[in-house]
């Protein structure tokens, strides 16, 4: 599953975010794009990627909602559109602690390289890490802006600025076949990242972690070639998120 609090995010052209603004009535709230056409704001990666059709997080979707129906008891004199409401409502708040548990993963991980706090995920990740890519300097959760008129924080790169990795929360992954696991979406957004980061040829990694056991992870990495047309992709539904919200933050720096 995605980092589902990451969409929808916005940021300045300078790559700040700008998650949340203060309303009119003094009260903290989340960035609209009412909002950002007013501040001229960058959408994130992931906001443009919502545009294509994302068939692994639709399948595990699916299947909540089917667990739902199979696992809750009908109650007495309950009509289908009521115990169907309830099927929803049940999927959804598994998908939103599915979305919190990911959270926190990604939180753990960010302290573990700020040297705040360390944990068993980012012991066993940054042994895998240190493995594959040995010398290195991370950097972590930091935020970019491109010309092109996006934005977005990466999980974590390389001091050098060649290596682009990006975590992935899952739900029981051991055992399983990391490239069974990845999907287009993936490697356009590590290579909107990269693009972020001003990487021509940039090594790509997936890295998947257990949500139930986290010490369980599992990395892929995307072969050098596709990188362009990872990119172009984005860069096409980048345009059609242009287009049909009829904003493009890149024309009133102009």
């Amino acid at each position: 599953m995605e980092k589902l609090s990451e969409a929808g995010h916005w940021y300045t052209k300078d790559g700040e975010p700008k998650y949340k603004i203060i309303g009119k009535n003094k009260i903290e709230r989340n960035t609209t794009l009412r909002d950002a056409r007013k501040l001229n704001l960058f959408p994130s990666v992931t906001t443009i990627l919502d545009v294509a059709a994302k068939p692994g997080l639709v399948n595990w979707q699916v299947n909540q909602g089917i667990q739902a129906a199979l696992t809750l008891p009908r109650e007495e004199n309950e009509t289908d559109e009521q115990f169907l409401y309830r099927v929803r409502q049940d999927s959804k708040e598994q998908a939103e602690k599915a979305a919190n548990e990911g959270t926190i993963i990604h939180a753990d991980i960010n302290k573990g390289f700020a040297g705040t706090q360390d944990s068993v995920v980012f012991t066993v990740l940054k042994k895998l890490i240190d493995n594959t890519f040995p010398n290195e300097q991370w950097v972590s959760e930091s935020s970019y802006a491109s010309d092109e008129g996006f934005a977005g924080q990466i999980d974590l790169h390389n001091k050098k600025k060649t290596i682009v990795i990006d975590f992935k929360t899952k739900d029981n992954i051991e055992g399983k076949d990391p490239s069974k696991l990845v999907f287009d979406n993936h490697g356009m957004q590590l290579s909107a990242y990269s693009a972020l980061l001003g990487i021509d040829k940039p090594i790509r990694v997936s890295i998947f972690i257990d949500r139930k056991n986290p010490s369980v992870i599992l990395p892929y990495v995307w072969d050098r070639s596709s990188h362009g047309r990872d990119l172009k992709m984005f860069l096409s539904l980048l345009t059609f998120w242009k287009l049909s919200k009829n904003y493009d933050p890149t024309l009133k720096e102009k």
